[in-house]
């Protein structure tokens, strides 16, 4: 579980990083970022129905949130970070879905990409 003051929550919040957010594309999940005016990076995670029924949607989410808790520490602080389920997420090993997230969030320079190897416990 993502820690309290990490998480995304407000309705508003969400709305707001998908107007203004910039957007990257992994084929396991998008990751919408933006500033924000807060001391630590929050996070919010989205499935939507075209992904498959409510265990598809929970467990796609599950494998992102475990990721990025893994890797909070390297995460920059300041942002709004959305990443939304592809289809393929459910179905996808957890290393893969690691990867990803640590790929979309280097690619968005929110970490440093020399710490790319993935903490798997």
């Amino acid at each position: 579980m993502v820690p309290r003051p990490n998480r995304l929550k407000r309705r508003n919040d969400f709305a707001q990083l998908r107007r203004y957010g910039r957007k990257k594309a992994h084929p396991l999940a998008v990751l919408i970022y933006c500033r924000n005016n807060e001391a630590d990076s929050r996070f919010g995670f989205s499935a939507s129905r075209r992904v498959g029924n409510a265990i598809k949607r929970n467990r796609g989410k599950r494998l992102l949130r475990e990721a990025v808790r893994l890797s909070l520490p390297e995460i920059d602080s300041g942002w709004d970070c959305l990443f939304i389920v592809r289809e393929k997420t459910p179905t996808a090993a957890f290393v893969d879905v690691q990867a990803a997230v640590l790929q979309l969030l280097e690619r968005a320079k929110l970490i440093d990409a020399t710490n790319n190897a993935p903490n798997v416990p």
